[in-house]
């Protein structure tokens, strides 16, 4: 590869990395805590590239390298740079759910026959608290202290409807309320939905709502996914938060 180009991939890279970081569109990717370490790769990348570039000019022409062939093969490399400037994927949403997998609390393979269960500490303050959706599920699963019962509790989400629904065709309004769970990055996204009950409207996929309701009891434990159910008091559609991904460990 010739110096020129090795030196525009260089700050081609280090740009769109920095862009996306301080323009706030690293979060479709990656958690938030990995912001620092994105604005110092990308200023890294850029401050190598232009020392190259000004190196080179000192010098005069770069010296012709040994190379094989015209070389084109390697300006394909520009095209994943291009892609993230000019068109960058959106953050995972209900659209990405058939290629991802649902989060499970419980491993599938377990050898007991109903999940362990320990004392979650208490709710936090509040008539309705907000929780996240996989803190929701594990408490419906494996809280001994059995927090949920007959506690209102409000998430937020976005709407999926759920495949059986789909294979039915049924007009029912009922779906799921998810979000993507990411540990470090989209590479690794997984989905934990809640099943909503008494929904009085059909609602669109990927519309975003804020839900208060009441888990119902033992329903996590009846369903084949493990998923729990929410029955509904009162909802609210809202916009697309800034960091849509929850984190697992």
């Amino acid at each position: 590869m010739k110096r020129e180009t090795q030196n525009l991939l260089l700050l081609l890279i280090g740009g769109a990395v920095l862009w996306i970081a301080l323009d706030g569109r690293y979060l479709n990717y990656v958690k938030p805590s990995l912001y620092p370490f994105l604005v110092i790769s990308g200023i890294g990348f850029v401050v190598l590239a232009l020392v190259a570039i000004v190196r080179d000019i000192r010098r005069g022409a770069a010296p012709a390298n040994h190379e094989h062939g015209t070389g084109r093969a390697q300006w394909l490399l520009l095209g994943p740079v291009a892609a993230l400037l000019l068109i960058a994927p959106p953050a995972l949403g209900a659209g990405a759910a058939v290629t991802s997998s649902p989060v499970q609390v419980v491993p599938r393979d377990s050898a007991a026959d109903e999940p362990k269960q320990w004392p979650f500490p208490p709710l936090p303050p509040g008539a309705a608290p907000n929780l996240p959706i996989l803190d929701l599920v594990n408490r419906a699963l494996q809280d001994s202290n059995h927090s949920l019962d007959s506690r209102e509790v409000t998430i937020s989400g976005f709407v999926l409807r759920p495949k059986a629904l789909e294979q039915q065709r049924t007009d029912t309004p009922d779906v799921d309320l998810a979000r993507v769970v990411i540990t470090c990055c989209v590479a690794d996204a997984r989905y934990v939905l809640v099943h909503l009950a008494g929904m009085p409207e059909l609602i669109e996929d990927d519309a975003w709502l804020e839900v208060r309701g009441v888990v119902d009891p033992d329903s996590a434990r009846r369903d084949p996914d493990l998923t729990p159910t929410i029955v509904v008091t009162s909802y609210q559609r809202i916009p697309a938060p800034d960091r849509r991904y929850e984190h697992g460990r």
